[in-house]
């Protein structure tokens, strides 16, 4: 038996106040991060609240077969709702927002499994314990009284799938294990799952993988393994930031790295993926840059050259396994 989020309750009667209200997600958005947004949306409009879905990158392509993806703008809306919510990120500033922008909001909400560097604006439904957002808002809906459609299941399945690795990340629990056999008895549709994120890559983002796999680098014991992708690469590629998904999974069974990393340059902004095999916890590396994440997995963006990225971010690493 699951038991309920004690926030839950709280977080449900506050989101049920307001007629209207947008959800937002982190740039960069992957399967977590879109199927917990389209997810809450479609719970909280069995109670007719209007909801805007908000990414400034957009829904990748692969998450695009999810139900209602279309709906998702790029844009903030000229008209802002009373009630802002921020999902699978730890503030605002990861959706490239600010509160600044949202200067008669009522309500600021925040779902989420990250660790959160300031306090949070409003109420907040957040456990670091959970596999992915997708679990807590599964965690909202008996509080919403909403119905588990096979829509809303399979868009919180993409959302455990994705973050899980298919359960086959150390994050996976019995709990997480439970939610996704309730979704899957509910019509969440595995098949389609899988078959858009793992089992089609577009021609671009296979030539990238080649790109980022001739430049894997590793130290010189072992224990760090990275690859770098220029702008360049894209551009001999014609690929998309997007199309850097999963190339970081291939960096990370480099057989003896305890940290693995990808640099990719795009237009001016340099975007870091970590993951952690060993003890080294890249969230709180990632924090010193201003990013954030997971213990085993975390992100960072940089606003400068590359090299400079990727000297900081492996000098940090190095010190970090010198004291784990």
């Amino acid at each position: 038996m699951i038991n309920p989020h004690p926030d839950a309750a709280a977080v449900a009667e506050a989101l049920l106040r307001f007629p209207a209200c947008l959800i937002a997600t982190h740039v960069n958005p992957e399967g977590d991060a879109i199927g917990s947004m389209l997810a809450l949306a479609l719970a909280l409009e069995e109670h007719g609240v209007q909801v805007t879905c908000y990414d400034r990158d957009g829904v990748p392509e692969n998450n695009r077969f999810l139900p209602t993806a279309d709906r998702v703008v790029t844009a903030l809306p000229a008209a802002l709702p009373p009630c802002i919510v921020i999902v699978d990120a730890d503030r605002l500033e990861r959706a490239d927002l600010t509160p600044e922008q949202f200067p008669d909001a009522q309500l600021f909400v925040r779902v989420d499994h990250h660790v959160s560097r300031e306090p949070d604006l409003g109420p907040a439904l957040v456990s670091t314990r959970a596999a992915a957002t997708g679990e807590l808002v599964f965690a909202l809906l008996p509080s919403l009284g909403a119905t588990l459609t096979p829509e809303i299941a399979t868009c919180l399945q993409t959302a455990l799938m994705v973050d899980t690795g298919r359960f086959s990340y150390t994050n996976t629990t019995p709990d997480t294990l439970h939610i996704a056999a309730e979704l899957l008895a509910a019509g969440a549709d595995v098949p389609a799952i899988v078959d858009n994120i793992w089992g089609s890559m577009p021609y671009a983002a296979l030539r990238l993988q080649g790109a980022a796999l001739s430049a894997l680098q590793h130290s010189a014991d072992g224990r760090v393994a990275w690859a770098v992708l220029r702008h360049a690469d894209f551009l001999a590629a014609e690929a998309t930031p997007e199309d850097t998904e999963g190339i970081i999974d291939l960096v990370r069974v480099t057989r003896g790295a305890e940290v693995a990393l990808l640099f990719s340059e795009k237009r001016g902004t340099v975007r870091v993926s970590l993951r952690s095999a060993g003890h080294v916890d890249v969230a709180a590396l990632a924090r010193r840059f201003g990013g954030g994440g997971h213990v085993k997995a975390a992100g960072i963006t940089f606003d400068g050259p590359l090299d400079y990225a990727i000297a900081d971010v492996l000098r940090a690493v190095d010190e970090a396994l010198t004291t784990s």
